[in-house]
C-alpha cells in the first residue's frame, strides 16, 4: 500500500476544469499549482488596488473644487522640490548629451 501523502497548505474548492487547467498550465510551466495560484492572487490583488485607486481619482476628478486643490497642493510640493543645483554648470556638454542620445535612440522607436 503505497503512502498517502499529507497535503502541505490549506484545500480550496475550484472547478474541476479550473483544476485540470492549473495542471496544464503547472506542467507547461515546469511550476507548482501552488506557486500559478499565489502569483494569480498577488496580481489579483494589484489588479484590485489599481481599480479602486482609478474610482478614487475618478471621484476626486468629478469635484472640481477638490481636484483643484490637489493640483494646487502638487504645485506646492513641486516647488519644494529645488536641489539647489540650479546654478551648476551641466554635467555634460551639449555635444557629450547629442551622443549619449544617439546611442541610447532605438531603431524605429523615435
Amino acid at each position: 500500500m503505497a503512502a498517502m501523502r499529507k497535503p502541505s497548505g490549506v484545500p480550496v474548492k475550484i472547478s474541476a476544469a479550473n483544476h485540470l487547467r492549473l495542471q496544464e498550465w503547472a506542467a507547461a510551466d515546469a511550476r507548482s499549482m501552488g506557486e500559478i495560484v499565489n502569483e494569480l492572487i498577488e496580481r489579483y490583488d494589484r489588479e484590485r488596488f489599481w481599480q479602486t485607486a482609478r474610482e478614487q481619482l475618478a471621484r476626486l476628478k468629478d469635484d472640481p473644487a477638490a481636484w483643484r486643490d490637489y493640483l494646487d497642493e502638487g504645485e506646492e510640493l513641486d516647488a519644494l522640490a529645488g536641489d539647489g543645483l540650479e546654478n551648476e554648470a551641466p554635467y555634460y556638454s551639449a555635444e557629450e548629451e547629442r551622443v549619449i542620445i544617439a546611442r541610447t535612440r532605438v531603431p524605429g522607436n523615435g
